[in-house]
């Protein structure tokens, strides 16, 4: 474990990850399809179930203390940043917008922290033990 989920930055990133998934899982479910037409095309509800998803793993990643968390929020922050353009654009889904953007900036400065250090090569992290399965953790 890296102790990440110590830092005041992370534990409200994970908030932040967790409030986005509610909201863009409830405004899809809810909100787009009960009001049709464009916002229940299947390229903005898809961002917004993936922005969810990808939201749940993101806080996941961090909770585990993953040493790839960085790379995991970099990744968050730009597809919270479209699902949250593509609320505004749509209209109606401001809570989903507001939830979106708050993750994104809170995604965008988690990843920019460095801590613990990021992974910077192609090596998959391994056990340690001769002919162990990969795992996250201390890279070989």
């Amino acid at each position: 474990m890296t102790g990440i989920v110590n830092d005041p930055k992370v534990q409200q990133c994970i908030q932040d990850c967790l409030q986005c998934w509610a909201a863009c899982r409830g405004a899809a479910l809810r909100q787009c399809l009960d009001l049709g037409g464009p916002h229940a095309e299947q390229d903005h509800l898809s961002l917004m179930m993936n922005c969810a998803d990808l939201c749940q793993a993101t806080a996941n990643f961090m909770l585990s203390g993953s040493t790839l968390h960085s790379e995991v929020c970099a990744v968050c922050a730009k597809v919270c940043g479209a699902c949250a353009q593509s609320c505004r654009q749509l209209g109606q889904l401001q809570d989903c917008e507001d939830a979106c953007r708050r993750c994104a900036d809170s995604c965008k400065e988690v990843a920019g922290t460095g801590m613990p250090a990021t992974q910077t090569d192609d090596r998959l992290p391994t056990t340690g033990l001769p002919g162990g399965p990969a795992r996250q953790g201390a890279y070989g």
